[in-house]
């Protein structure tokens, strides 16, 4: 074979690589990606692996409509996958983020809101503000990194509380767990949320209302029980 020839096969086996990578379909990918370990499904999965769509798609719990998604090009070359999404929706609000499917699995740089299916156990959670959130986990499921801020938007009053206003506060690792300490702007209501890679939750909400005897009384019908710092009430399940 000559060298010109050589050269003319080289880059046709190029070019055809080129084109196999820029069509190769967004649903496989999602496949070995590790997304659905992270818990990401999608009624539908359309478009290429640099520019994709998931029809209705959630993160757990956590729906997140229709997103665009394309994989990183710089994450691939490292080894790494790393699912880039963005959604921008008048009725839904804007949300945007990284997926990353390698160990340790989760999500980075997150903003944006999404609805909370089903509150968090007894606490009727609606909504979720995401502001620069980081959440990732290794293999066992411990949280290896955590950064950013959350919101919580809790729909129906409490007691009389009125905390449609959210509640918010950083992100961090703490024993291995991810852990959410959230605050009302007042300070009198907290909500401290920890959970793990596997989905499994424990949420504390404490409310002061040691002045207040009328709402102690409420409180503890809704089953929250006397505490040093208010009146607590403890739930547990699985996103």
């Amino acid at each position: 074979m000559t060298q010109k020839r050589r050269s003319w096969v080289i880059a046709a086996l190029l070019l055809a690589l080129a084109l196999v990578v820029a069509t190769f379909p967004m649903r496989l990918a999602l496949g070995w990606s590790g997304a659905a370990d992270a818990g990401v499904t999608a009624r539908e999965v359309r478009g290429s692996i640099w520019s994709g769509e998931l029809v209705d798609a959630q993160l757990g719990v956590l729906p997140l409509g229709s997103v665009q998604a394309s994989v990183s090009p710089i994450a691939l070359l490292g080894g790494r996958t790393e699912l880039v999404f963005s959604r921008s929706d008048a009725r839904l609000g804007a949300l945007a983020g990284r997926l990353h499917g390698s160990d340790p699995r989760g999500v980075s740089e997150v903003s944006g809101v999404s609805m909370l299916a089903g509150g968090i156990g007894m606490i009727p959670v609606d909504t979720i503000r995401f502001e620069g959130a980081t959440l990732r986990f290794n293999a066992a499921g411990r949280c290896v990194e955590a950064g950013g801020r959350l919101q919580l938007s809790v729909a129906a009053p409490i007691a009389g509380l009125d905390l449609s206003r959210g509640l918010s506060g950083p992100l961090s690792c703490v024993n291995g767990r991810a852990q959410a300490a959230l605050a009302s702007q007042s300070g009198m209501e907290r909500l401290t949320l920890a959970f793990d890679g596997r989905g499994a939750y424990r949420a504390q909400l404490a409310i002061n209302a040691a002045d207040d005897p009328v709402m102690a009384a409420a409180l503890a019908a809704l089953g929250f029980r006397a505490a040093p710092d208010g009146f607590v009430l403890v739930t547990t399940g699985r996103f």
